[in-house]
């Protein structure tokens, strides 16, 4: 089935559209049965989701390089990216998350320094695909607009000091994992657009 008949196009709203609803009750779901006191904590399924997601992500564009070599320089960093943001999640149970961080910002950095001079082509085949999009728009929404609207003096704003924080953690953990699904959809899009690939090239 090609990506654009209209067949396509429909399967694919329809199962973007349940995935969206499903993130939407898992951040209900937390809000009717919390796993641990002061809901949305470290320990809820809208912070387990968002782990699983970041860890798949991590896995996929790795894979997506290794299967796709055309585009291995970019993917190979936005995979470790995502490692970074994994382990990031588990500050609350690791002290010295920090250093595991710093280890793979180094190796991005080496990876930048190693491939400058033939990242043109691959960044211009990564970013041209129309599922590019999709990843901006889940970057831009779990990495700045969640942290903007996780802001304790906004909530402060229309709730009193003492019960901001359940609105605050509520709205800033849902839309992270909202950013994350449209991540997530990034990915499913770049998997079928590589695959339709690899059937033209006969690999």
């Amino acid at each position: 089935m090609k990506n654009h008949t209209t067949l396509a196009v429909a399967v694919k709203v329809i199962f973007y559209s349940l995935l969206v609803v499903g993130l939407a009750e898992i951040v209900r779901l937390d809000a009717k049965y919390p796993m641990e006191e002061g809901y949305f904590g470290e320990i809820s399924f809208t912070e387990i989701s968002q782990e699983i997601i970041l860890f798949f992500l991590f896995g996929f564009y790795l894979l997506l390089g290794y299967r796709h070599r055309p585009v291995q320089p970019v993917t190979n960093i936005v995979s470790l990216f995502f490692l970074i943001s994994f382990i990031r999640e588990f500050n609350f149970l690791i002290d010295w998350w920090f250093y595991p961080s710093l280890l793979v910002l180094f190796i991005i950095i080496w990876l930048v320094v190693r491939d400058y001079k033939k990242m043109g082509k691959p960044t211009q085949t990564f970013f041209a695909q129309p599922a590019s999009a999709w990843f901006f728009a889940g970057f831009l929404v779990t990495y700045i607009f969640s942290r903007l609207m996780g802001r304790s003096g906004f909530w402060l704003l229309m709730y009193d000091a003492d019960n901001y924080r359940l609105a605050k953690a509520a709205a800033e953990e849902g839309i992270e994992l909202l950013g994350n699904g449209l991540m997530l959809i990034s990915a499913i899009e770049f998997a079928l657009v590589f695959w339709n690939f690899r059937k033209r090239e006969g690999v």
